[in-house]
């Protein structure tokens, strides 16, 4: 089943932390204490976060890590695929480096169809949410584009 994983829920936390202390430096520890995580933990995501160019590092005396974005702008879908890579519900929707389908009966499942509109419909609702969404404890208002999810013709 769909579960986010336990370094992907504490890398949203710490992204949350950032962007509510916005351009302010912060360490890892810094974070991990306000949380009561463990300091190895934020440092991974806050590193793989840092990789994918969310937050920005700042080495040296004083050094730690900001949020200096739009948290408007970064949605959880872009955080989650940051965090845990590329992801979809079903290995049918999966592709390898090459484009080519991970699923080997992906033409003939009878499911498949089906799974494609679940699979929109999810990864749309996470980028319904934002950053700032997430600093404010609010759940925004969904926008589900119907004819989108209905329009589930024939997938590629």
């Amino acid at each position: 089943m769909l579960k986010i994983s336990k370094l992907t829920d504490y890398g949203l936390l710490a992204a949350v932390y950032l962007a509510r202390h916005n351009g302010e430096v912060a360490s890892a520890r810094e974070i991990a204490e306000f949380y009561h995580l463990p300091v190895p933990m934020i440092t991974k995501v806050l590193k793989t976060l840092h990789q994918s160019e969310v937050i920005e590092s700042h080495r040296g005396v004083g050094g730690g890590y900001t949020f200096n974005g739009d948290a408007e702008s970064v949605t959880l879908g872009q955080l989650i695929a940051a965090l845990e890579g590329p992801w979809d519900l079903v290995e049918c929707e999966t592709t390898d480096d090459q484009g080519h389908a991970a699923c080997a009966i992906r033409v003939a499942c009878p499911s498949r169809r089906f799974m494609f509109g679940i699979n929109r419909a999810v990864k749309g609702a996470f980028e319904q949410v934002t950053l700032g969404d997430l600093t404010r404890g609010v759940m925004p208002v969904p926008r589900v584009d119907k004819p989108a999810l209905l329009q589930v013709g024939n997938p590629s």
